[in-house]
């Protein structure tokens, strides 16, 4: 439709010329000494037009040849660019496909012909990631120390690429000081606070641990499971500090009475505290945990037979009365038949001690059940039967690998 536009517009502007000149019917004379010309006004006016274009055309031509370096270097510079990018984007791909070597050819190739510094940083980044990935350590820490005159901008994922890195690399303190310097970017970022948990635990901070996983369950950035297993994690950590049972009991006040039920925990408290000689404790603790049956585990019940050689009669019989109230919620739990035979056998009680041991044997035959009960028909002068079951014990011990 512009096309014909056009047509018509230049046809009715040739009607216009044709009328006009015949209208004008003037003329000019040009005096050049000693000529004299005398031309039409309308051919004037044409030869002057056509003066114009052709001037016009001349200046256009030499301002193209003139400016032709420049087109070139421009269209060298373009190519170049287009290929840097193209390069750039390979490096990414074969960075995400685990092709790092590639990737880091890749990345250098876009680094020289870039002239934007986030598409260098960026560059210089996937370079630092794959030769850190190729345990390249020297190439990696040149690349980052590169990224360090990069823009503002690019500086917070600069700092998040060297704390991961540096995490990969077995270099907590390191990594944790880029995370502080992202922190110092972006108080708030949640990925910088998850860096930085895996990276206090490494370090064995346990308090800043738990303080990260609270942050972090409140702004919904950590999953209720993963919270537990930090809070976990963390407890056995300021666990393993103590020397004392007196600590021991001061910090179980702190703690919430939720974590206080993990079985898991449970046990773990009850081995320090063996370390420590705090037999009493120890018992009364997994002897909390046993009476309820959603902390209890078999576990728990194997520790407590542990025990058995190393608290006083009163105690042990109290446990012996309470565990009959266990049995009725979990008959089949040969561990804690076991470990009520240990009981009774710690308090010469041949017949019960027996009858719990034969229990846990007819349930699940174990090396620890045979050698018990071997060991109780020895004291009670059956050497024949105590043999048959130190060989079952031995046959099992065999079996597994021992």
């Amino acid at each position: 439709m512009r096309f014909v536009f056009w047509v018509v517009g230049l046809f009715a502007l040739a009607v216009l010329i044709g009328l006009a000149s015949t209208i004008n019917t003037g003329y000019a004379i040009l005096f050049v000494p000693p000529y004299r010309m005398e031309v039409s006004f309308n051919f004037l006016i044409l030869a002057i037009v056509l003066l114009i274009l052709v001037a016009y055309g001349v200046l256009r031509l030499l301002g193209i040849a003139a400016n032709l370096p420049h087109e070139v270097r421009t269209y060298q510079r373009q190519r170049k660019l287009k290929a840097s990018r193209h390069a750039l984007r390979e490096a990414a791909i074969a960075m995400f496909e685990g092709r790092f070597q590639r990737a880091e050819r890749e990345a250098l190739k876009s680094i020289d012909d870039e002239y934007s510094d986030e598409n260098r940083g960026l560059a210089l980044m996937i370079a630092a990631r794959s030769a850190a990935s190729v345990q390249d350590m020297e190439r990696r820490d040149g690349y980052l120390a590169r990224l360090e005159d990069m823009p503002e901008r690019i500086q917070l994922a600069r700092h998040m690429l060297e704390a991961q890195i540096r995490l990969d690399g077995k270099q907590p303190l390191e990594a944790l000081a880029a995370v502080e310097r992202a922190r110092a970017i972006s108080s708030n970022l949640t990925s910088a606070l998850r860096l930085e948990l895996k990276i206090r635990l490494m370090l064995k901070q346990p308090e800043h641990v738990l303080t990260l996983t609270e942050k972090l369950l409140k702004a919904d950035a950590l999953e209720a499971e993963q919270a537990r297993r930090y809070r976990l994690a963390a407890y056995r950590q300021q666990l393993a500090s103590f020397s004392s049972e007196r600590e021991i009991r001061d910090w179980l006040k702190r703690i919430p009475g939720v974590e206080r039920q993990n079985p898991a925990l449970v046990a773990d408290i009850a081995n320090q505290l063996i370390k420590l000689d705090a037999y009493d404790m120890a018992a009364e603790l997994i002897a909390g945990a046993l009476s309820d049956d959603e902390q209890a585990t078999p576990e728990l019940a194997r520790e407590l037979g542990l025990l058995a050689g190393h608290i006083d009669s009163p105690r042990r019989l109290t446990l012996l009365r309470d565990a009959e109230n266990w049995l009725k919620s979990r008959p089949r739990d040969h561990l804690l038949l076991l470990s009520l035979g240990r009981l009774a056998h710690a308090e010469q009680l041949w017949g019960k001690a027996q009858n719990y041991l034969e229990a846990s044997l007819s349930i699940q035959p174990t090396l620890c059940a045979h050698a018990e009960l071997a060991k109780l028909l020895l004291a009670i002068d059956k050497p024949e039967k105590a043999e048959r079951h130190y060989q079952d014990a031995l046959k099992i011990a065999l079996e597994n690998g021992c």
